[in-house]
Parts: C-alpha cells; sequence; structure tokens
C-alpha cells in the first residue's frame, strides 16, 4: 500500500514538470529596426511677455573737426585749446597771428581811401545829388575797422565813372580780404568740449590743417540697435529708460530717429535717440529691456529648430511632421513662436537634412 502511495506522489510530480517545460517562453518585445529616435519635448503654449531689447552707445549729437583755413602761428591764449577743456558757444577756441595779414589789409584800405578821394571832386562837380551820401561814406571810413557798407549809385553814369576809377573792385577785394581775416580766429559753434587737440601755442598752421576735434556736451545721442522684428513697436517722440553700464546710473532717452534699413549681418535696425549730456561721455554703452504687451499661446524655442519655410517638426503618430509656424519675435539664439498645440512632441535636435514623414519615437 505504501509503494503505490509513493509511485502516485513521483508520477504527479513529473507530471508537472513536464507541463511546466511544454509552456511557451514569451518573447520580449522588441522595438521596430526602422523607427528612428529623436530627443523631444513637449509643447507647453502659454503668455509670453514682450520684452524689447535696445543696446547702443553714446555718440556726439554735433562734432566738427577744427580745420585751419589761414596760415599762421598759434598763440597763447586764456583757455588752453587741449583735449577736456570746455568752451561756451561763441567762445574763442583758437587765434592765430595775424599781424602781417592786418598790416597788408589796412595798407588796401589806405589805397582805396585814396583812390576815393581822387573821385569826390568829380563827383561833386559832375553828380551833386549824388555826392553827400558818398561823402558821409567817406568819412565813416577807418582803416583799423571793417569798411562799412557801399552806398547805391542810382545813376548809371556815376556808376561807370566809379568803375573806371577802380572804386568797386578795391571795395570788394577788401571786403573778401576782411572775411579772411576773421578766419584767423576761431570761436565754438557750440557749447561743448575738445575732444583731440592737434596743436600747441607757437606752432606754425598751414591752410587746411586739421586742429583738432570739438564735439557738443549738453546732450547726446544713442545710436541703438533693435530686431528688425521689433522696430515697429518704437516712434518718433517716445520715451525710453536707459541704463548705463559704466555709471550703473538710468537715463530717460527720447526718440529722434529710426533707420530706414536692415543691417544685412545682424538683420538688426538702427534707433537714434536724444539723451541729456550730463555725467556721461562718447562711447558709453547702453542697453534698455522694458514690457510691451504679451503674446498668446506662444513658446519659446531655440532659433536654429525653425525652417527656412517657418516649420517646425514634430512626432504624432510615429510619424515625423513639418508643422506650420508663425514667428513673433527672434532675439539672439531663442524665437517665440505660435502654432504648435499642447502636447505636440516637438523635436528639439537639430537636423541636417529634411526629416518628415519618417517613422519616428521619442527617445526614453
Amino acid at each position: 500500500m505504501r509503494n503505490n502511495s509513493n509511485y502516485f506522489v513521483w508520477l504527479v510530480f513529473i507530471s508537472l514538470i513536464l507541463m511546466s517545460c511544454g509552456e511557451k517562453q514569451p518573447k520580449k518585445q522588441e522595438k521596430k529596426k526602422d523607427y528612428k529616435e529623436f530627443q523631444t519635448v513637449k509643447a507647453e503654449p502659454a503668455e509670453i511677455q514682450n520684452t524689447l531689447n535696445l543696446t547702443g552707445r553714446i555718440v556726439p549729437i554735433q562734432k566738427v573737426d577744427i580745420i585751419a583755413e589761414v596760415q599762421g602761428r598759434a598763440q597763447n591764449m586764456r583757455k588752453t585749446f587741449k583735449e577736456g577743456t570746455s568752451f561756451r558757444k561763441g567762445e574763442l577756441l583758437l587765434s592765430l597771428d595775424d599781424n602781417k595779414f592786418r598790416y597788408n589789409l589796412n595798407a588796401q584800405k589806405s589805397q582805396f581811401v585814396s583812390a576815393l578821394v581822387n573821385a569826390m571832386a568829380d563827383v561833386q562837380l559832375d553828380y551833386p545829388n549824388e555826392f553827400p551820401k558818398w561823402n558821409t561814406f567817406l568819412q565813416e571810413i577807418d582803416v583799423e575797422k571793417s569798411l562799412p557798407t557801399l552806398p547805391e549809385a542810382t545813376n548809371q553814369q556815376l556808376k561807370n565813372f566809379l568803375n573806371d576809377k577802380n572804386i568797386y573792385n578795391l571795395y570788394y577785394t577788401i571786403k573778401s580780404q576782411e572775411e579772411t581775416l576773421r578766419d584767423y580766429r576761431i570761436y565754438a559753434p557750440f557749447s561743448g568740449s575738445v575732444t583731440m587737440a592737434m596743436i600747441d601755442a607757437g606752432d606754425l598752421v598751414r591752410p587746411g590743417a586739421k586742429l583738432g576735434e570739438f564735439i557738443r556736451t549738453d546732450v547726446y545721442e544713442v545710436k541703438a540697435a533693435v530686431t528688425a522684428n521689433d522696430i515697429k513697436e518704437f516712434e518718433v517722440g517716445q520715451e525710453v529708460e536707459l541704463y548705463v553700464r559704466n555709471i550703473d546710473r538710468k537715463v530717460m532717452a527720447k526718440i529722434k530717429r529710426l533707420g530706414t534699413s536692415v543691417d544685412a549681418a545682424t538683420q538688426a535696425v538702427n534707433v537714434f535717440l536724444e539723451v541729456p549730456g550730463e555725467g556721461l561721455k562718447e562711447g558709453m554703452y547702453v542697453e534698455s529691456n522694458f514690457v510691451k504687451g504679451a503674446f498668446n499661446n506662444a513658446i519659446e524655442v531655440d532659433k536654429h529648430l525653425i525652417s527656412r519655410e517657418n516649420r517646425i517638426y514634430v512626432i504624432k503618430d510615429s510619424t515625423v511632421v513639418a508643422k506650420q509656424i508663425e514667428v513673433l519675435q527672434t532675439k539672439e539664439s531663442k524665437s517665440i513662436i505660435t502654432g504648435l498645440e499642447k502636447g505636440d512632441q516637438m523635436i528639439t535636435e537639430k537636423t541636417n537634412n529634411p526629416i518628415a514623414g519618417i517613422k519616428a519615437v521619442p527617445k526614453a
């Protein structure tokens, strides 16, 4: 009886082993080899602030080269013509020795007076009505001063007579020389400061020589660059707060002009702002970041993910799809776009070739 029981137990044990060996092992599911994997991120459209960025540097609103018109030696001045020296509008910047030229000019005036005196006897005799004003003119002449205004000869015969006596030629030659004499004094065209000086007292100056540079300092201009997309957000007369990096200070500026062309290299447009000059210097850098509205249902992406046709690749139903988007704003390496739906699997890898239509799955 015991032997039969043992036999039955062994029979059950062997049957169980055979049954377990007969079951098929489940095969591990493998991914299809023709599915390409891409790094992706799920799109989450939201409201993004429209932050405008403006950068540039301070430049003079007025800048002139000081050029010599005549020849002479530079003279000592109460204020030295040196870099950093400030002058008010109309104040004397430079003076050249004009003694020789002035003496020659006075000699010409004396010759003119002699010629006019010799002609006055005939004028008094032949043109008695014209004589008083010409005589008054003669009495007003001072060789140390500019010639007074020449009287008008209403009689044609008198004009011919004065021309014959060389009166008009002498007069206008002297007036031309008087204008040249003024070139020996150079005055500040506006209130400002010397930024470059290339002359010292006693130096011989020749006509056409550059003596220095002079800029206006009570007000400056900022030449700033903004993206071509952002230029529509600016208008003439608009006030903009600028941050001056060099002095850690904020100043208010007003837009005076807007550029009309786009820089081919930077795709930026110039904006010109006027800013008070107190405490500022030429060459200082400024920047401004301010919010102007917001973009709805927008996403910020790397600029290189957008194709030339304004499309972005997404994975939909295990297939790569080129989805049309709209670029709202571009700054440096980022762009703000719209056109993607929440949950879209946006491919974030840079691709060199078109991949639309291929089978793909997101990387795990």
